[in-house]
């Protein structure tokens, strides 16, 4: 064989070669991008690595953001709220010495004195001056005023009062949204007070959870299945295959929160979770 012909057919595999590599790069990712999709994102705290997290700036920027399904927000209710319309926070902490560097229980914080507790610390916060503690109803008008999609996402850090719960529902006006909450008790209340109002096809619930062992699958379903919550949500390291498998079986969905990268939320997503609540855009 000649020389000049053993060069042609090297030449010829090595194409042959390359082009099957570029058909399973390719391939491998449309199958990422298809998964990808299947996952619904949440911006956790808002934009909370572009503005001060829990901000009416932070709501505004996540909301804008094509790509976000969810833009959650952390609610407190005041608990001398009278007998005007109840008065529910947005702070991640119930001391907001974090955000304000103030001393101060945000559930002892009335309408009279709210005005006085900036926000001075967070993201980006030279660039946000001005900023005071919002309420639920400022930062449901800032998603719902800014969505390309997003819905609110609203952690009750407490069981809320029937009446406080109730003006909250209300005021979603049957628009869609998600409650969750470490406490069972918030997410089961909510479910019943939106069947009682007439707005639970708009309303979604999520039972948050630190931590879950493959020995409390069956007894946390069983809970959830009776109030009828209808998403289980978990901090992602306590997440697995099996944990997916097991409340799929019982159609609940799975969330798992909060996603540090691309890297891991991608772990997460080919276990088929449904939801990921991260600080920013990890699609």
């Amino acid at each position: 064989m000649s020389l000049l012909h053993r060069s042609s057919r090297f030449i010829s595999f090595f194409l042959v070669f390359c082009l099957s590599l570029s058909v399973f790069a390719f391939s491998a990712a449309d199958a990422y991008a298809s998964s990808s999709g299947s996952a619904k994102y949440i911006a956790h705290r808002g934009w909370s690595w572009r503005a001060p997290e829990n901000t009416i700036p932070a709501f505004k920027l996540a909301a804008k953001k094509k790509g976000f399904y969810g833009v959650e927000f952390d609610v407190w209710e005041a608990s001398y709220s009278s007998k005007r319309d109840p008065l529910l926070l947005v702070m991640h902490d119930q001391n907001i010495y974090k955000m304000c560097g103030v001393n101060r229980d945000i559930r002892k914080i009335g309408r009279n004195t709210l005005k006085k507790y900036r926000i001075r610390n967070g993201y980006n916060i030279s660039k946000y001056k001005g900023l005071h503690i919002p309420t639920a109803e400022q930062a449901l008008d800032a998603i719902y005023d800014n969505s390309r999609g997003a819905i609110p996402v609203i952690e009750l850090k407490h069981r809320l009062s029937k009446r406080a719960l109730k003006y909250l529902l209300k005021y979603l006006d049957g628009r869609e949204a998600v409650i969750i909450s470490f406490d069972f008790n918030a997410v089961a209340d909510t479910v019943k007070m939106a069947k009682k109002l007439g707005i639970n096809d708009s309303i979604q619930t999520m039972y948050l959870m630190s931590w879950i062992s493959g020995s409390y699958y069956s007894s946390t379903i069983r809970k959830m299945k009776s109030a009828g919550i209808g998403c289980v949500s978990i901090k992602y390291p306590y997440i697995n295959r099996q944990t997916v498998k097991a409340f799929h079986k019982a159609k609940i969905e799975v969330s798992a929160w909060t996603l540090p990268d691309r890297s891991t939320a991608r772990t997460y997503v080919n276990m088929g979770v449904d939801y990921i609540t991260a600080n920013g855009p990890v699609w």
